[in-house]
């Protein structure tokens, strides 16, 4: 019975029929959910004055990393200094190894699909990302929303800070590389399998749950 909730077959019929997805949630817990955690870095904090400077995405399946999407994006204008400071990203970077916005944009929105995301503190990155890709494409992303940040908040209220390096911390999760996008994606990533485990002490075992929770 097991293998066959896990199966290809099982994962077609759950797009026909939702509440088969809801029987899988059940059976195998906040796992299950098939999402998209991502990151993006910009050189600044307005999305209408300020560019994405990189996307960094993972699809997960089953709690495991099954694709991974991230690109630089060329930006034609001098990156702020307190921002290469930050990041580390240089002009030189964006235009040796970056792509065009509205390429890098597009294949993100083919990378995420319908599919939930995750991101920590993803009322900053998604209204920056829809911002750009309704500029490019005149599209954005309706997916449920899942916030890393705001479950720390509500999960680990004695936390003196909910920001990513210090919530890992609290984890022990590795942080070699932060303030990039592929580096604080992997840490999210990290992070949503360990908040995982506290959700589902309180009960919490289907994305209905957990939208709510994280609303």
């Amino acid at each position: 019975m097991y293998s066959f909730l896990q199966s290809e077959e099982f994962s077609k019929l759950e797009t026909e029929y939702p509440f088969l997805r809801r029987a899988r949630e059940q059976v195998f817990g906040l796992k299950a959910i098939t999402c998209v955690v991502v990151d993006i870095e910009t050189t600044g904090l307005e999305a209408e004055q300020c560019e994405i400077t990189e996307v960094a995405a993972l699809r997960i399946e089953k709690g495991e990393i099954v694709d991974v999407y991230n690109s630089l994006i060329k930006v034609h204008a001098t990156l702020p200094p307190e921002i290469i400071k930050l990041t580390g990203i240089t002009d030189e970077m964006l235009q040796e190894e970056g792509k065009e916005k509205k390429q890098v944009l597009r294949g993100l929105y083919d990378f995420v699909k319908d599919t939930p995301l995750i991101a920590h503190n993803i009322e900053f990155d998604l209204p920056f990302i829809n911002h750009h890709l309704h500029k490019e494409w005149s599209i954005i992303l309706r997916n449920p929303q899942i916030c890393t940040l705001k479950l720390s908040r509500k999960l680990l209220p004695g936390l003196a800070s909910h920001k990513l390096g210090q919530v890992a911390k609290y984890f022990q999760i590795p942080t070699p590389l932060t303030h990039r996008a592929p580096g604080d994606v992997e840490i999210t990533y990290e992070l949503w399998l360990k908040l995982i485990g506290l959700l589902e002490k309180q009960g919490i075992t289907t994305l209905e749950a957990l939208l709510r929770v994280s609303a």
